[in-house]
């Protein structure tokens, strides 16, 4: 639980720590940044290798939406729709949701179900308050849940730890890794809730650029795996459940200047807390 990993991924301004807590159907991206190599510089820790920077739309200040809707094999079904508009005459709102489902593709011998389904979905909401003309506040919120049987582990080779299986009773689908089927004693568990919010602020005074972002972040999840991937009872459990709370905050100066010079200064925060519970019987 406490490994990060060394590509940075940033929604919005917020560094997400988790790949958990990069999983989501944004609406109305804007752009999408990648930037190779070392990045510490600007964004702070754990770019190492480089940084993926997702920037969503603004909410207008004319009414306006889309909704989009997928379908395709296994059921798969993948729903987004977004509105926004104006609340007052310096303050606008924008309001999406999406899901994304699917039926599982890998039969359980075992267990009767399917593995390697979809079931995701989540909301996310914004206020932008434009102060003055120089001045700006936006607030995001953001909820995402996923509640799936997730993964489906096929055979590839069946060698001498196969013989052990069935001499004690085990079951397993031999050599057949493109059958879509596996043996397990029950469905596995991967239930993930990934939310926050953030406050940013731009305000522009002469010639300097002053920008703050501070954001809460938190992940839940709870896994749950019939690890020995066989009908023998060899593995009871190989559960976890952890819970991360991140705090990050922001603060950076860009200067105009119409001399040769210019400079950007900045600071950049981070506290997380993970606690994290495992059971292996």
């Amino acid at each position: 639980a406490g490994i990060e990993p060394s590509v940075g991924v940033f929604i919005d301004g917020v560094y997400r720590s988790r790949s958990a807590a990069q999983i989501g159907d944004l609406p109305n991206v804007q752009r999408v940044e990648v930037l190779r190599g070392p990045q510490s510089t600007l964004f702070g820790k754990n770019a190492s290798a480089g940084i993926i920077s997702v920037v969503t739309a603004e909410p207008q200040f004319d009414f306006g939406g889309s909704a989009e809707v997928s379908y395709g094999n296994f059921n798969a079904i993948i729903a987004k729709a977004d509105v926004t508009g104006p609340i007052a005459d310096k303050l606008a709102f924008s309001l999406s949701g999406g899901i994304n489902k699917r039926d599982g593709y890998v039969t359980d011998l075992g267990t009767g179900n399917k593995s390697n389904e979809r079931d995701r979905w989540g909301v996310r909401g914004q206020l932008l308050l434009e102060a003055t003309e120089d001045l700006k506040f936006r607030l995001i919120g953001d909820y995402d849940k996923i509640d799936e049987i997730c993964c489906g582990v096929v055979n590839v080779v069946d060698g001498p730890t196969g013989n052990a299986v069935r001499a004690l009773g085990g079951r397993v689908v031999s050599n057949q890794p493109f059958a879509r089927r596996q043996w397990s004693n029950f469905d596995s568990t991967n239930d993930i809730e990934n939310y926050g919010v953030s406050l940013q602020m731009n305000w522009a005074t002469g010639p300097f650029d002053i920008t703050t972002i501070g954001a809460y972040r938190a992940v839940r999840a709870l896994t749950n795996q019939d690890s020995d991937f066989t009908s023998a009872d060899l593995i009871g459990r190989n559960a976890s459940d952890t819970a991360i709370d991140t705090y990050t905050l922001e603060a950076r100066v860009a200067t105009d200047f119409d001399g040769p010079i210019n400079f950007l200064l900045g600071g950049f925060y981070f506290k997380e807390d993970i606690d994290t519970s495992t059971v292996l019987t």
